[in-house]
C-alpha cells in the first residue's frame, strides 16, 4: 500500500472514530462517570484521535521532527530549560505554599488530567508545529521567511482559542490567545533549532498540567503578587533567551527537515 493510501486510511479512521465517539460512543461507555471526568476523558480520547491525523500528515510530507534519535538529545534539552521553566512556573507554587490554592483530587484523576493534558499537547503541536508552521516554513527558508511563518502559525494557534469565548470569560479568553500566541512562538524557535517535536510536546503538555491542577483537581487562587511579578520577569527573559537562539540559528539547518 502506498504512503498516501495509508495516510487517507488512517486519516479517515480516526476521523470516523471521533465522530461516532462524540455522537454517541462517549454517551454509552462513559455516560455514568462525572462531568468534570468525563470532559478530561472526551478531551483525551478526541485529542489522541486528532494527533494520530497529524502524525500521519507529517510522515506522509516526510517532515524530519519525529525521530529525536537524529539530534543530540542532551544539547537539545539544554537549550529547552528556560522553556521548561516556563512550563513549570505555570504551576501555583507559591499560592499553594500560602494555603490559598489546593489540590485535593484521588491520584487517579490527577493522572487523568495528565493523560488529558498530553493529548491535547500533543494534537496542538503536531497540527500547529509539526504541519502548519512547517508548512509555511517550507516555502519560506530566509530568516525573514522563518519569522513571517513563526508569526502566522502562532497568530493562527492563538485565533484558535477564541472558540474558548463559548465557555470562558473574555478576560480568561484574551489571555489565552496572548499567552497562546507566546507559547507557539516559543515552541517554533525549539523545533527550529531541536528538530525535535517531542520536546515542543513536553513543554506544552508541562504547562497545560500546572495551569489546570488547581482548577481541574482543587480550589482556590492560582495567582499571586510574587507569581504575577516572577511569570511577568521570567516570560521577558525567556524571550530574549528565544529571540537571541532564532537570530542565532544557522537557517541552512533546518533545510534537512524537508524531504530532498
Amino acid at each position: 500500500m502506498s504512503k498516501r493510501r495509508i495516510a487517507i486510511a488512517v486519516t479517515a479512521i480516526s476521523v470516523i472514530l471521533m465522530v461516532c465517539y462524540e455522537l454517541f460512543l462517549g454517551d454509552v461507555i462513559f455516560s455514568s462517570l462525572d462531568e468534570s471526568v468525563r470532559s478530561l476523558v472526551d478531551m483525551t480520547v478526541t485529542r489522541s484521535l486528532g494527533a494520530a491525523v497529524f502524525i500521519t500528515i507529517l510522515v506522509y510530507l516526510e517532515f524530519k521532527v519525529l525521530n529525536p534519535i537524529k539530534t543530540p538529545i542532551f544539547k537539545s534539552f539544554l537549550f529547552c530549560l528556560p522553556a521548561f521553566a516556563v512550563a513549570i512556573n505555570n504551576f501555583p507554587f507559591s499560592c499553594m505554599a500560602k494555603g490559598i490554592a489546593v489540590v485535593n483530587a484521588p491520584a487517579w484523576k490527577i493522572a487523568l488530567l495528565g493523560f488529558q493534558c498530553f493529548a491535547v499537547a500533543l494534537f496542538e503541536e503536531m497540527a500547529f508545529r509539526g504541519v502548519i508552521f512547517l508548512g509555511f516554513a517550507e516555502k519560506r527558508r530566509s530568516r525573514l521567511g522563518l519569522f513571517i511563518s513563526i508569526i502566522l502559525s502562532s497568530a493562527v494557534f492563538a485565533a484558535v482559542h477564541l472558540l474558548n469565548i463559548f465557555t470562558s470569560s473574555p478576560i480568561a479568553v484574551i489571555m489565552q490567545i496572548g499567552y497562546s500566541f507566546l507559547i507557539g512562538g516559543m515552541c517554533s524557535v525549539i523545533l527550529l533549532k531541536t528538530k525535535n517535536i517531542w520536546l515542543c510536546v513536553a513543554v506544552h503538555a508541562v504547562f497545560n498540567f500546572g495551569g489546570a491542577i488547581v482548577t481541574t483537581c482543587g480550589h482556590g487562587e492560582i495567582w499571586d503578587t510574587f507569581t504575577v511579578i516572577f511569570t511577568a520577569v521570567l516570560a521577558v527573559v525567556t524571550f530574549v533567551y528565544m529571540l537571541v537562539a532564532f537570530i542565532k540559528l544557522d537557517v541552512s539547518s533546518t533545510y534537512g527537515i524537508y524531504k530532498k
